[in-house]
């Protein structure tokens, strides 16, 4: 959910692969703070799926309802999440936009399906559902998944992909900029909320 920033676009600056070509193994893009981080390129969608993995001391049904709320304050970019259709929980509907960055790359919004799937959730960008809204770019491309899976009693291993074109014309350094925290940052929110003694109707604090 996605967890999602512009700084994270740095991961997906390459060159498209041939359509015909499989897609590659994932390579290895570090550790930061316990979030094992790689990516690979999709040849069909001509952009680069970046994938984040961390172990929580929560079990999956204490986690999926977080993640998959795009409602919640998890990703710090987010500065409107809109429901259009339907309700967290189940299939819906969301509108983001995304605040602007370095003070001269416009916002971005997007409007995307969210569908439960059986450990997790999945989403993908909606087109025509709505135009873009005055002062945003559009998100030609949005899509993600979280997958979460039980250890032990106590932990679960989760999984975090996204591939974003972001759309627009974005400086290569402004985007490497912040690609290292992007995915850990929400990884590490979802973390905070759960351990977090205080929420209610099962809403996160706002970070301080």
């Amino acid at each position: 959910m996605t967890a999602i920033r512009l700084g994270i676009l740095a991961l997906f600056t390459a060159t498209a692969l041939d359509a015909s070509q499989p897609a590659p193994a994932w390579t290895d893009a570090g550790n930061r703070n316990g979030v094992a981080l790689s990516f690979r390129d999709d040849p069909q969608l001509n952009a680069r799926e970046v994938r984040a993995v961390a172990e929580l001391p929560h079990l999956p049904g204490q986690i999926i309802p977080v993640a998959c709320d795009f409602t919640q304050p998890l990703d710090p970019d987010t500065r409107e999440a809109r429901v259009v259709s339907g309700e967290p929980g189940g299939r819906y509907e969301i509108y983001l936009r995304y605040a602007p960055r370095f003070m001269v790359v416009s916002a971005r919004d997007v409007v995307i399906e969210v569908q439960p799937q059986a450990n997790g959730c999945a989403w993908t960008e909606v087109d025509g559902r709505m135009p873009a809204q005055s002062g945003a770019v559009r998100m030609p491309l949005l899509r993600g998944s979280w997958t979460v899976e039980a250890i032990d009693p106590s932990r679960s291993r989760v999984t975090y992909k996204i591939t974003v074109r972001p759309g627009g014309s974005i400086p290569d350094w402004m985007v490497r900029r912040g690609a290292a925290s992007a995915l850990p940052a929400v990884i590490a929110r979802v973390a905070r909320c759960l351990s977090s003694p205080e929420r209610p109707n099962g809403r996160c604090p706002k970070p301080s």
